[in-house]
């Protein structure tokens, strides 16, 4: 017996040497076992492919201890104008309010910079909301510049509480809503801030707990997802966050183009460069800019479509109405950002990812949001958050 088991423990070397002399050569001729992939780290989705929906929970491990003004996130600029119907109503206390009363269906053309609703914003990855409301005919509607949207506060079934709803469900997800108000006098401009924020209740993060440079994990384990930017001063109180916690930092395009370049521009098939290429050069210069004094407040790149071309756009298609397709009289300001948001695109994923421009980045505004090949717009933002300068 023990000679018999000092045979069989004799063979196993060898048995074994055989075996793994087989596993080399299988897979030196391409047959060896498959290799499993390695999963990603926990939390470390990829910004190709991620669920736009959550994505900040399924990316938290490039996110948990990065200040919220450190992370690159897409946000949608006068994101209630989505509901300005094509004949709207006008708000009498809005800044273009005697230009938009010449011809309001025209002015909804330049006014419309969304076509989704503010829950499909957010569902395409928009985690900051340029909320703009005005007090007309006894309701606080949507508006932009003049021309009015919908009633937001409308029962159970009114956008505001589609937001709430959105929020409740998504905790992962901190959502920066800028609120801009215009009324007449008398008007209670206090009233839709209160609202938010007895709808929202205790996700409402507070000023005096958090900051903009607070981390992200820092406002997920607090169990505060919203942030109430009161961008009019109308209240006072520790749930309504002072406008100059946000800085554009001279990205908003400002400037005219002459009528000739516009006029010149519409008759040759294509939106005007010239107004693509200044949006773009302000964003550069801004993202390379020393933030200074900013470096503790939420910074809004304005990657949009010039606004001050509204007014002479306004007259010019006005004019020429009968020579455009629908496409471009009825839809005019998302008409250009299909111009320009390609453009927004390639320096994401190109010139803005350099290290020097890419540590300042945070909220992307944008128009027309969702109107982009699988979101790629809004992935090329959130990919900048897994550059390895940007890792913590």
């Amino acid at each position: 017996m023990r000679r018999g088991t000092d045979t069989t423990r004799s063979r196993r070397p060898a048995a074994g040497l055989v075996a793994l002399i087989l596993a080399v050569a299988a897979m030196m001729i391409g047959h060896g076992p498959a290799q499993a992939a390695p999963a990603a780290p926990a939390g470390r989705a990829s910004a190709a492919t991620v669920d736009l929906s959550r994505w900040m929970g399924d990316m938290h491990g490039y996110l948990d201890d990065r200040p919220l003004n450190r992370i690159a996130m897409p946000g949608s600029h006068d994101s209630g104008s989505w509901s300005i119907p094509a004949d709207p109503g006008l708000c009498t206390s809005g800044w273009s309010y005697n230009v938009a009363s010449l011809d309001p269906r025209l002015a909804a053309s330049i006014s419309r910079s969304q076509s989704g609703s503010l829950t499909d914003q957010l569902d395409e990855g928009a985690r900051y909301l340029d909320l703009r409301l005005c007090f007309e005919g006894g309701r606080w509607r949507t508006f932009h510049g003049a021309p009015m949207g919908g009633a937001f506060f409308d029962d159970v079934s009114g956008e505001a509480a589609s937001v709430e709803r959105w929020v409740d469900e998504h905790p992962s997800e901190v959502v920066v809503i800028s609120v801009s108000l215009t009324a007449p006098a008398g008007a209670d401009t206090k009233e839709p801030l209160t609202r938010l924020r007895d709808l929202f209740g205790s996700r409402v993060a507070t000023r005096t707990d958090l900051s903009p440079a607070s981390t992200y994990g820092d406002f997920v384990k607090a169990g505060k997802n919203v942030v109430l930017v009161d961008s009019s001063a109308a209240v006072d109180e520790p749930w309504a966050w002072h406008a100059d916690s946000v800085s554009d930092r001279g990205s908003y395009p400002a400037g005219d183009p002459s009528w000739w370049e516009i006029l010149k521009a519409f008759f040759n098939g294509s939106p005007p460069q010239q107004i693509y290429d200044q949006t773009l050069s302000l964003n550069q210069a801004a993202l390379a800019r020393d933030p200074g004094a900013d470096a503790g407040r939420f910074f809004v790149l304005s990657s949009i479509v010039q606004p001050d071309l509204q007014i002479p756009q306004l007259f010019l298609i006005r004019l020429l109405s009968p020579f455009f397709p629908a496409s471009v009289r009825d839809n005019y300001l998302m008409y250009l950002a299909s111009g320009l948001n390609p453009q927004l695109v390639t320096k994401l994923r190109t010139d803005w990812r350099a290290p020097e421009l890419a540590r300042n980045m945070n909220i992307v505004a944008i128009d027309d949001l969702g109107h982009r090949p699988q979101g790629d717009l809004q992935r090329a933002v959130i990919d900048i958050n897994t550059l390895p300068g940007r890792a913590t």
